[in-house]
């Protein structure tokens, strides 16, 4: 299924202007004076402002939406007045606007800044942006007004963003930190230090630059963390270790990978498509965080086909069914979705699936078990079920990664980048960073549990086993390997068997 994202007519859209009411006029040597106001204008406004019992603002407090003389103003939505594109100018200046504010449009912008600017050039908009100059004309109250109440208010946006840029996770990455040298000399410059907002900046900054990296908020669970069930065998097989404890280490595992996922590696990956960087030699020169992620989800589906493909015996495979369906349903209770639907993916292979007499052994009980865990991860309708059902978990959870990529790069693949020429389409940036804000609201929390090594050492040599390179030749071999243990058969040799392993014969 393909979603859509259509903008409205153009009709629709509020075209913002900046300055509209000042354009300078310079003749000879004089100075700009301001245009005159449109008396119009005035009036209207003035109305609006009685009607709806406000004092409408002087025109040299309205707000400046980025318009130069070659550039786009800000574009809003009539409706609820949301942002849904404008020049890059006009988005910084939209970002520490004096008259308003807008959590979530901050949020966005420094999540997504770099799919439609630089870090460099960001950064001289918002130094440009502190050193706000008045327009020409004003009076000696007027101008202090206007020093009042916009420009100390811009330059205090200013520098809460750039401190939001080093105190928010994932906003700057390690290759980014180059920028503190230009941040530093610019808060000691001498009109920036003046500012007394600019000293927690510079200590900030400082402590960044010790210690190499930007810090993420994690919450750790604060009770003791459960006694782990440690397996009484020193050489481990598969069904040697409890099906809570192995599902508590691949959690763990799992856990780690999902962490290390970075906002812009999203992006990235839906801008390329969803397989651009699943193996080494993709763009950028090797593999994602995402693409770990994925690689281990697909290693545990092959542990999981080889574990009950190398059994001989129907009984012994069909025990390793249910000590899988077990393993996987407590990874269910333990909200750790990625490896449940590895793991039920890899019951799921058609080399698998075709094992009739194995699964005639597997008992209704976990049978039902295993068809819960199907229905958490129900495709139909976009995966609606699971996505109503995540919404209510309590965290920590290790969610399935393959719902918000699903979801990023349809909104890549309905969205163009631009509204227009130089017209950054900010809307799509919007809804491509609530997805981000989900995969991000699940690295907060980290799970209260204890590495087994021996257990995590199994789990690591089995999984290092399957190559990523080697899907092809893995799935011909898991399909030879079925066909071994169980020929395929006819309907009379079937009837025989059942009834002879049912006692009549």
């Amino acid at each position: 299924m393909i979603v859509s994202f259509c903008l409205p007519p153009a009709s629709t859209l509020i075209i913002v202007s900046s300055h509209q009411a000042l354009t300078p006029k310079i003749k000879g040597s004089g100075p700009p004076t301001p245009a005159k106001p449109n008396k119009i204008s005035n009036k209207i406004s003035s109305k609006a402002a009685k009607i709806l019992g406000e004092e409408a603002p002087p025109w040299f407090l309205l707000p400046d939406e980025g318009k130069g003389p070659q550039e786009t103003g800000l574009v809003v939505d009539p409706e609820d007045k949301s942002v849904k594109g404008g020049s890059v100018k006009a988005l910084v200046e939209r970002l520490t606007a004096h008259d308003t504010t807008d959590p979530n449009y901050s949020k966005a912008f420094l999540m997504t800044f770099k799919s439609f600017t630089t870090l460099n050039d960001l950064f001289d908009l918002l130094v440009e942006r502190f050193r706000i100059q008045p327009p020409s004309g004003l009076a000696t109250l007027q101008l202090r007004q206007w020093t009042s109440r916009k420009r100390n208010i811009v330059q205090f946006r200013v520098i809460n963003t750039f401190k939001s840029m080093l105190t928010d996770e994932d906003i700057l990455e390690k290759d980014d930190l180059y920028i503190l040298a230009r941040m530093k000399e610019f808060v000691l410059s001498e009109d920036v230090a003046q500012v007394s907002a600019s000293r927690s900046l510079l200590a900030l900054i400082e402590r960044v630059q010790k210690s190499g990296e930007t810090k993420r908020i994690v919450v750790k669970a604060a009770q003791t963390a459960p006694a782990p069930l440690l397996p009484k065998a020193k050489r481990l097989k598969l069904t040697d270790i409890e099906p809570l404890e192995l599902a508590r280490q691949l959690t763990l595992l799992e856990s780690a990978l999902y962490q290390k996922i970075r906002p812009m590696e999203c992006l990235q990956r839906a801008r390329e498509g969803v397989g651009a960087k699943d193996k080494d030699g993709g763009s950028g020169g090797g593999m994602d965080n995402i693409a770990y992620v994925i690689q281990t989800s697909n290693r545990i589906a092959d542990w999981v086909a080889e574990s009950v493909l190398s059994k001989e015996d129907s009984r012994k495979r069909a025990a390793t069914v249910k000590h899988l369906i077990l393993v996987a349903d407590r990874c269910r209770t333990l909200n750790n979705f990625s490896t449940m639907i590895a793991i039920v993916s890899g019951l799921n292979t058609p080399p698998i699936r075709r094992l009739k007499r194995t699964w005639e052994l597997v008992s209704q009980r976990h049978m039902a078990q295993f068809g819960a865990c199907e229905v958490t991860l129900d495709s139909n309708r976009n995966f609606n079920k699971y996505r109503s059902m995540l919404a209510s978990v309590v965290p920590p959870c290790v969610p399935f990664i393959g719902v918000f990529l699903s979801t990023l790069q349809f909104i890549q693949d309905g969205n163009k980048d631009l509204l227009s020429d130089g017209v950054v389409n900010f809307k799509k940036r919007q809804m491509a960073s609530e997805v981000i804000s989900d995969i991000k609201r699940w690295q907060a929390h980290t799970y209260n549990l204890q590495v087994v090594p021996a257990i995590r050492d199994y789990i690591e040599e089995c999984l290092s086993a399957y190559d990523e390179t080697d899907t092809r030749m893995s799935s011909d071999r898991f399909w030879q390997m079925s066909l071994e243990r169980e020929p395929r058969e006819r309907e009379d040799e079937k009837m025989a068997r059942l009834l002879q392993e049912s006692g009549f014969l």
